[in-house]
């Protein structure tokens, strides 16, 4: 069976702009129209997918709490992983043995890019930023490790231009797709979004044909640097074993492979004692 994996975020999606937009709270005016927007991107790549002649299409939703992606708008034969806590964390789904390609869809700039629409890394409220064997770290940037890890390469990234200026370092060979200009952290100008869909829908299908790219790799060992927003974090985190502090807000640790990697990061953002994920 053929089956592609597809990491779907919502900030780098067309249109999506303001806060309001990410998050199913009373404030969260837009929040509606930016799950369809998000399940419709996800929609075309897949069904570009299947008009490829693959069977299956594994989509993990990494926004957020992980609900956002509306089930009963997609496609047939779409697997759709959702919630929290999971062991890889986006790219939950992609250590499936049938799985030739992944994609990312959405995606948005790491938090020190400036000028980017929503940039962050991983969670603005958990992390300042990250690094891995010194370089800075996008999520873009850790998912195509890990991607690489087990074989996989990424053949397509979409977002705002800094998300694709970023996806050279990890995916030079990808189709890259923007999906909306950056003005600001927090403005953006684009097409609509059903026009969007469709010009995704063709640049997916391009990528589909084009001689394979390679897997991102990245050999261990692993030195991962995280920069916390909270001092207490920093803290309480150097309560595991080889994990050393590094200033009032820093860790690091060193890990044999990057699948160890995302699990740390994903402790380090979602861990609470009640087993309810910090989101």
């Amino acid at each position: 069976m053929r089956k592609l994996f597809i990491a779907a975020d919502m900030e780098g999606c067309s249109a999506v702009s303001a806060p309001q937009a990410l998050a199913p709270d009373r404030w969260a005016w837009e929040w509606a129209a930016a799950r369809r927007w998000m399940t419709g991107e996800v929609s075309a790549a897949a069904e570009a997918a299947f008009e490829a002649h693959y069977d299956e299409v594994i989509v993990a939703d990494g926004h957020g709490n992980a609900h956002n992606i509306e089930p009963d708008r997609l496609p047939d034969n779409v697997r759709l992983v959702r919630s929290w806590p999971r062991p890889l964390l986006h790219m939950e789904g992609v250590d499936d043995p049938e799985v030739e390609f992944c994609a990312f869809i959405g995606y948005h700039a790491g938090a020190t890019t400036p000028n980017s629409i929503l940039a962050h890394s991983y969670s603005g409220a958990a992390y300042r930023w990250l690094k891995l064997n010194g370089e800075l770290c996008t999520e873009g940037y850790l998912n195509a490790a890990l991607a690489g890890e087990f074989g996989k390469a990424v053949i397509f990234v979409s977002g705002d231009e800094q998300t694709v200026i970023d996806a050279q370092r990890y995916a030079p060979d990808a189709v890259h797709f923007v999906t909306k200009k950056s003005i600001g952290h927090r403005s953006q100008i684009s097409l609509p979004p059903a026009q969007v869909r469709r010009l995704l829908k063709e640049a997916f299908a391009n990528a589909l044909v084009r001689p394979a790219a390679k897997p991102f790799v990245v050999t261990g060992p692993c030195c991962l640097e995280l920069e916390m927003m909270s001092q207490s974090a920093a803290e309480m985190l150097t309560y595991l074993p080889n994990v050393e502090r590094r200033g009032a807000f820093g860790v690091t640790g060193t890990f044999h492979r990057v699948s160890a990697v995302v699990r740390f990061v994903a402790f380090a953002m979602l861990y609470s004692p009640n087993g309810i994920p910090a989101l």
